[in-house]
């Protein structure tokens, strides 16, 4: 064979070779895009989760929808069931003792109702996606599951998540939904709202993270305290002007009275107020 000849038949098969592989390619479900690289860490599980919580949020805030508030130990019983689910995938928990189901091992026997005395409570499952804007689509084309991400009723929420090569979805999720008597029983422990972009003041007053204080942040603080906005933490360290640990009208009126002009600095101390 020619030099010539066989040079063009090494190109014909190298270019025969990647028409191969981009039809392979393009043929791939697109739920699967990133199966060369799957994000199967704890932090990564973690942060879906967490953008999870974010997305429920935002689709509830299209609706008029107070925000769910994010419980660690929700977040934790969530992802103990997602992990349940790789072996069951029902509301009914893993049982080895060949009962059948009952309210003995009901998805929400996993939560310990010392903890979080809840007075309702729901769950949903779902597999088989890898990012979080994913499973919401698959949550948000089932009429039930999607009732209970809007439901008026629940405060608070656990997600979790878990990933099993050999299993039949790969990826699982759960959420864990509560209502929960906040007047009643004080704030759960550790609750938290998690956010998309996260909002970090550059000083005391600057509720709103825009580098300036000023008007926008004691109405962003006024919002807060009539109960129609949630701040993070950073912006409750930023709204607590007295620095004395809480967040009240009293900060409102110093911050008002350092936009007037009445203070120079902030924070304003109790000691600077001779109190």
């Amino acid at each position: 064979m020619s030099n010539v000849k066989k040079m063009w038949c090494e190109l014909t098969a190298l270019l025969l070779a990647l028409v191969m592989v981009c039809c392979s390619l393009l043929s791939c479900p697109c739920r699967t895009h990133a199966a060369f690289i799957k994000k199967t860490s704890e932090t990564d599980i973690k942060e879906i989760s967490d953008k999870i919580i974010v997305l429920v949020n935002e689709e509830r805030a299209k609706e008029g929808l107070k925000p769910l508030k994010a419980v660690p130990y929700l977040n934790d019983k969530a992802r103990e069931r997602a992990r349940e689910a790789m072996t069951k995938f029902s509301h009914y928990r893993p049982r080895w003792d060949g009962k059948p189901d009952d309210m003995d091992n009901v998805f929400f026997t996993i939560i310990d109702e010392n903890l979080i005395p809840w007075s309702r409570i729901g769950e949903n499952l779902a597999g088989g996606y890898e990012t979080a804007e994913e499973t919401i689509e698959q949550w948000r084309g089932s009429p039930d599951h999607w009732k209970a991400i809007m439901d008026p009723n629940y405060t608070h929420i656990g997600v979790g998540g878990g990933y099993e090569k050999n299993s039949a979805y790969g990826y699982y999720w759960c959420q864990i939904f509560v209502e929960y008597d906040r007047d009643k029983y004080g704030p759960l422990d550790n609750e938290y709202i998690p956010e998309r972009y996260k909002t970090v003041p550059v000083d005391t007053g600057d509720i709103n993270g825009d580098g300036e204080i000023n008007s926008f942040d004691l109405i962003t603080l006024n919002r807060y305290l009539a109960g129609v906005t949630e701040l993070n933490d950073l912006q409750i360290a930023s709204a607590d002007t007295l620095k004395d640990g809480t967040v009240t009208s009293a900060d409102a009126t110093i911050l008002r009275r350092y936009i007037l002009g009445k203070y120079k600095s902030l924070p304003v101390t109790m000691d600077m107020l001779g109190l």
